[in-house]
């Protein structure tokens, strides 16, 4: 490191539990971060994100989650009728827009993953992974935003499920415009 500014570093965890991760410059040791790292399992959904220091964090959904679709219409237009043998309607439809949302549920959230999960719903970069799982590149991720309870601290309990939602980007469907 011979420039001044930010780095980030990216850390591949190989096991699940805390992991310590020694942070030096120039040779001197700067900081000490700790990693919790959560079970893993395929077509679980991940979830990037900025928090208030500047640092990404990845959070992993479990594979109950659902996609819902909200087509609206863009409006219709008339159809000149000529002959009612042969004609199949007065109005044409001129497209529609999708609302998609994901709906993800993380079950067993401690109280301290609880905390550092919050900062999502305020995060101004929240990315959803949608790679093979092989691969970390930019055309990885999608920037989407995320609604939820906004809880981050429970009265109770210690462990508890979490569900949040997620809207993906605009998809760009046919229409006549």
């Amino acid at each position: 490191m011979s420039q001044v500014g930010y780095y980030r570093y990216k850390f591949t965890p190989t096991s699940a539990g805390e992991q310590d991760i020694k942070i030096y410059i120039n040779g001197a040791l700067v900081a000490t971060h700790t990693v919790i790292v959560r079970d893993f399992c395929t077509n679980y959904k991940i979830l990037k994100y900025l928090d208030r220091s500047g640092r990404y964090r990845f959070f992993a959904f479990n594979d109950k989650w659902q996609l819902k679709n909200t087509p609206t219409t863009k409006g219709t237009i008339e159809n000149f009728v000529t002959s009612i043998v042969d004609n199949q309607s007065s109005d044409k439809q001129i497209g529609y827009t999708n609302k998609r949302i994901i709906s993800l549920t993380a079950g067993n959230v401690s109280s301290d993953e609880l905390e550092k999960l919050f900062e999502i719903y305020s995060s101004p970069r929240v990315y959803l992974y949608t790679g093979s799982g092989l691969s970390d590149k930019i055309e990885d991720w999608i920037q989407v935003t995320v609604t939820g309870d906004g809880i981050n601290r429970r009265r109770k309990e210690k462990f508890a499920k979490v569900n949040i939602d997620v809207t993906l980007p605009e998809t760009f469907e046919i229409s006549m415009i």
